[in-house]
């Protein structure tokens, strides 16, 4: 547990630091290597061949820069026509090596390398958000929903853990994650909703440069009760995916914690979802 605690913290930290940096490179870059670590770890536990990985790792790292400065576009070139490009590219492959490869393998390499980057690049579309002139939102705003979304992903996790350890007697689901129970579930679901709501009293007190439209404390306590049980579904989501292929982790770069995908499957599901939120009541206002 101390090893768990230790490397969480740290991950904390990086995260606080990327917050102060995140109108500069530094955010797609971070983006970008998260993306590729992760389609990295999905490719090998599918056993994909090297080349594949490797160009599947090129599209994963090129999707958060060019969603930060649309590369694609200045060339002319649209993103459906550059993956239909690269869909072909791995069918080719797989004709190639055709006894060794798996249309499987193919798929796998498309969620991780499209779904997963898109996923998390909504970090990058929601900073980018103050920056539409018909919202009227400011960067406090911005910081505020991204926490939000981190403590969704992540405090959850972290309250659920340790409210299962003490008050855990219910198993959640024995079969995809045996560690996981109701109780621990019920507790980071309304620990992370409190959280995020005094969170917001304080943006709101001290650091919010303009009125947040259509946002309140009343209104925090649906979405985070919502984002956290969605993170739990992101987190089990990718349990599931290991079971399958019969592993306990997705890789160990993190002590205590197991590969990138094992720290932010939770995030792939929350931060869209908050992209979606915004975007909806953005729409309605």
């Amino acid at each position: 547990m101390k090893t768990r605690i230790i490397a969480g913290l740290a991950c904390t930290a990086l995260v606080i630091t990327l917050l102060c940096f995140m109108d500069t490179f530094a955010l797609p870059a971070f983006i970008a290597l998260l993306s590729g670590i992760s389609v990295y770890e999905l490719s090998k536990v599918a056993k994909v061949k090297m080349p594949m990985t490797i160009l599947s790792m090129a599209v994963g790292i090129f999707i958060p820069f060019n969603i930060s400065y649309n590369i694609l576009g200045k060339i002319g070139i649209t993103p459906m026509a550059a993956t239909i490009v690269y869909f072909i590219a791995l069918l080719i492959m797989m004709l190639k090596w055709n006894k060794e490869v798996k249309f499987e393998q193919v798929s796998m390499c498309l969620m991780a390398s499209l779904a997963v980057p898109n996923a998390v690049s909504c970090w990058i579309r929601l900073y980018n958000w103050q920056f539409d002139p018909e919202i009227g939102h400011v960067e406090s705003h911005s910081v505020y929903v991204i926490l939000f979304c981190a403590f969704c992903a992540w405090l959850t996790d972290t309250f659920a853990y340790f409210v299962g350890v003490f008050f855990g007697k219910h198993k959640m689901a024995p079969v995809i994650s045996p560690k996981k129970t109701w109780e621990g579930a019920i507790g980071g679901v309304l620990g992370t909703a409190v959280f995020n709501v005094a969170m917001f009293l304080i943006f709101k007190q001290w650091f919010f440069s303009a009125p947040f439209t259509g946002w309140d404390w009343y209104t925090v306590i649906p979405i985070s009760l919502f984002l956290s049980v969605i993170s739990i579904c992101g987190d089990l989501t990718a349990s599931v995916i290991k079971r399958n292929y019969g592993i306990k982790d997705y890789g160990n770069l993190i002590p205590g914690h197991g590969g990138v995908m094992d720290r932010i499957d939770s995030a792939i599901f929350v931060f869209p979802m908050m992209y979606a939120i915004v975007s909806i009541i953005n729409a309605i206002q």
